[in-house]
C-alpha cells in the first residue's frame, strides 16, 4: 500500500514545468488559462549624448487578452496572443483590473549591437492606466547618420516587459528542443483551471546621432538696381556650439541649398530663387553667401531664406528659424 502511494505521488510530481508561466503540477496537469495584458511602450524623449543617452518612456495598460496554455502541446497556447493584438486594445479604465490599483512594472533594455542591457522599474500608479519612468544609462549616440545603408547599422535598442523577456527566451527554448519530445494527449476542462496575470509589451527604438542646426546670420543688405543684394553667414551648429572634428558634418564637404523668397503688396505670384547654394568645406564649420535679390520696387518687399545642408546630396539638417529682412 506504501508502495503504490508512493509511486502515485511521484506520478503526480513529475510533471515538467513546459511553459514560461506554468511553475507547477496544477498548472501543467489540469491547465493555465493566461490574462495578458498589452503594455505599450512609447518613447517621448530621446536625448542622445557623447557620453550616454537618456530617454523618457511612457507605458500604457492595454485590456487583457485572454488564451489558454494547452496540456496538450507542450508550452504551447490554444490562442496565442500577437504584438498586434496588444495594440488593438483600448487602455483599461475606471472599475478594470489594473487601472484601480498601483502596480509596478521591470523593464528590460538591450542594445545588441554593443552587447549593453539593463532594467528600471515604472509604477503605474492607482486609478490610472499610464505611467512614466526616465532611463538614464543607456549607451552614447553613434556617428551622424547620413547614407540609406547606414540605417541598420545605427544603434538599435530595444524595450520589453520581463513578463515579454520570459515569454521570448522560452519559446526560443522550446524551438531548440528535440522534436521527439513527449507530448501529452491529455485533455483539460474549464472547470479545473487557474488564471495567471502577465503583462506583455515591447518596442524597438534607434539611438541616432541628431542633425546639425544650420544658423543663418544676416551681415549686409544693400537695395539697389537692376538687383539687391543680402551677404549672409551659414553657420553649421550642434547644441548652439559649432561643429568640431568627429563630427560628420566638420569632417566632410556640406553643400547648404539657401532657396529665398520675397512678397509685397500687388506682387503676384511670390518671387522666389533658382538653386541657390554654398559649400562649406572640409574642415569648417561656417560659411558666408551672397545672395542676389530682386531689385527694389514701389512697394516694400518682405523675403525670407530657409537652408538645407546635405553630404553627397543625402540630407543631414535643416535650419531651425527662418532669416527674414526686408527690401524697402
Amino acid at each position: 500500500m506504501k508502495t503504490m502511494l508512493a509511486v502515485c505521488l511521484f506520478l503526480l510530481s513529475g510533471c515538467p514545468d513546459s511553459h514560461p508561466y506554468c511553475f507547477g503540477t496544477y498548472e501543467e496537469c489540469h491547465g493555465l488559462y493566461l490574462r495578458t495584458y498589452g503594455v505599450k511602450i512609447d518613447v517621448k524623449k530621446l536625448q542622445p549624448g557623447s557620453k550616454k543617452t537618456t530617454a523618457e518612456v511612457e507605458v500604457v495598460i492595454n485590456r487583457p487578452v485572454i488564451s489558454r496554455v494547452s496540456a496538450a502541446k507542450k508550452g504551447s497556447t490554444d490562442h496565442s496572443p500577437t504584438s498586434s493584438s496588444y495594440e488593438e486594445q483600448r487602455p483599461v479604465k475606471e472599475g478594470e483590473e489594473p487601472y484601480d490599483e498601483e502596480i509596478t512594472l521591470k523593464l528590460h533594455w538591450s542594445c545588441p549591437t554593443l552587447e549593453k542591457s539593463g532594467e528600471v522599474d515604472v509604477i503605474i500608479a492607482a486609478e490610472s492606466e499610464k505611467g512614466e519612468v526616465k532611463i538614464s544609462d543607456l549607451p552614447p549616440q553613434p556617428l551622424l547618420t547620413v547614407y540609406p545603408w547606414e540605417f541598420k547599422r545605427g544603434l538599435e535598442c530595444i524595450l520589453m516587459t520581463e513578463d515579454e523577456k520570459i515569454s521570448q527566451e522560452q519559446e526560443a527554448k522550446a524551438q531548440q528542443e528535440d522534436a521527439s519530445s513527449a507530448d501529452s494527449d491529455e485533455e483539460t476542462t474549464d472547470d479545473d483551471k487557474e488564471v495567471r496575470v502577465v503583462y506583455r509589451g515591447k518596442r524597438a527604438f534607434f539611438i541616432k546621432k541628431s542633425a546639425p542646426d544650420v544658423k543663418l546670420s544676416r551681415i549686409a543688405m544693400v537695395a539697389g538696381e537692376p538687383d539687391s543684394y543680402v551677404d549672409i553667414k551659414v553657420e553649421l551648429l550642434r547644441n548652439e556650439v559649432a561643429v568640431v572634428a568627429g563630427d560628420r558634418s566638420f569632417d566632410l564637404d556640406i553643400e547648404v541649398k539657401l532657396p529665398w523668397t520675397c512678397e509685397g503688396v500687388g506682387i503676384t505670384p511670390s518671387l522666389k530663387s533658382g538653386d541657390t547654394h554654398i559649400v562649406i568645406l572640409a574642415g569648417t564649420s561656417s560659411g558666408e553667401a551672397r545672395l542676389i535679390m530682386p531689385a527694389q520696387r514701389e512697394v516694400k518687399l518682405k523675403c525670407s531664406v530657409d537652408a538645407s545642408a546635405y553630404i553627397d546630396s543625402f540630407i543631414i539638417g535643416r535650419n531651425s528659424e527662418t532669416l527674414e529682412f526686408n527690401i524697402p
